[in-house]
């Protein structure tokens, strides 16, 4: 009887999946190579300060977790970031898509806080609640509103299972794969998983479901960014905590190990005036109309807080100047 030749060591380490470094190396190279060319896969916002602590901007094939208490201003932070993500990628030509699984509330409301931002309006006033919206405000509203409809954002108001995620963004890719998928859900705990009824095991089916999704989606040039909003547990709220001006950790991220160490990016808000009545200096920064962004976790580029005015009636955010020159 023949015997087998024996497999060389090169052949079993291919058999068993492994890289050798020198594509490691080559793949060093390319990356740095496609930054200097201005062709990264990056997908810009329009707060410079937060585009440089990620190292350009959101990438493909990377989860990024934006966290706080209930009514710190997550939706509202993820509406201004995704609508500017648009805006810039067609500048630049970039094809982008956006899912928007809006568990929490209905696609329109989520629309009419962007328009109050843009009307200048807020809730009140437009939904007649001290007085009859006049006819030229409500025309403006409507300009105002009607302008969404160029992007190319999808409503999925009813809660699904995170398979169903999987499968939508998988046959997507398939019929378009020059577009980037940006999945944003709103938010984590309002995911449903058939499997378990256990909370912290439905957290963490979600953040492996979306480590999945961005590695096997688009394999060599990666197609999906998942961006997670989540809540802050109530140990920020602690009476020894306000000694610290109550600034967030990443213990302090509800599911905090599952989601965060699988996140790329944890960015935790907080409004340490308007939550807390925080009237001294936060962070070198006046506490008040303040939204601090704290990116506890960060990957690839640099932790720290990145500074914004909040004006939560309109839902407006814009980013605040930094106070120390880089050279």
């Amino acid at each position: 009887m023949e015997q087998e030749t024996p497999k060389s060591s090169i052949e079993v380490l291919k058999e068993l999946k492994f890289q050798p470094i020198r594509k490691a190396v080559r793949q060093s190279i390319a990356v740095v190579d496609q930054a200097r060319r201005g062709e990264r896969p990056i997908l810009l916002t329009k707060w410079p300060r937060f585009n440089r602590q990620l190292l350009g901007g959101l990438q493909p094939g990377k989860m990024y977790v934006v966290a706080g208490r209930p009514g710190s201003g997550k939706s509202a932070f993820s509406n201004q970031l995704i609508f500017d993500v648009l805006d810039m990628a067609y500048i630049e030509k970039k094809k982008v898509v956006v899912f928007y699984w809006s568990f929490e509330m209905p696609g329109y409301q989520q629309i009419l806080r962007s328009a109050s931002k843009d009307t200048g309006k807020n809730m009140a006033q437009l939904y007649s609640v001290d007085q009859e919206l006049d006819e030229g405000s409500f025309k403006l509203f409507m300009q105002s509103v009607h302008k969404f409809v160029k992007y190319p954002v999808y409503f999925q108001n009813k809660p699904m299972e995170v398979s169903h995620m999987r499968t939508s963004c998988e046959k997507f890719a398939a019929s378009s794969p020059d577009t980037i998928i940006l999945n944003l859900i709103d938010h984590s705990r309002l995911v449903p998983d058939n499997q378990t009824n256990i909370e912290l095991e439905r957290l963490n089916n979600l953040s492996k479901a979306c480590m999945n999704m961005q590695s096997s989606i688009g394999e060599d040039s990666p197609r999906v960014i998942n961006l997670l909003l989540s809540q802050l547990n109530r140990n920020i709220e602690r009476d020894d905590r306000a000694k610290n001006q109550y600034q967030p950790l990443l213990t302090d991220l509800f599911g905090g190990d599952s989601i965060g160490q699988d996140a790329h990016v944890v960015a935790m808000i907080q409004r340490p005036h308007d939550l807390y009545g925080i009237t001294s200096s936060y962070c070198g920064e006046d506490p008040k109309g303040l939204m601090a962004v704290h990116l506890e976790k960060n990957r690839d580029g640099m932790l720290g807080m990145l500074p914004y005015d909040f004006d939560g009636a309109k839902f407006t955010i814009t980013e605040r100047k930094s106070k120390t020159k880089t050279k």
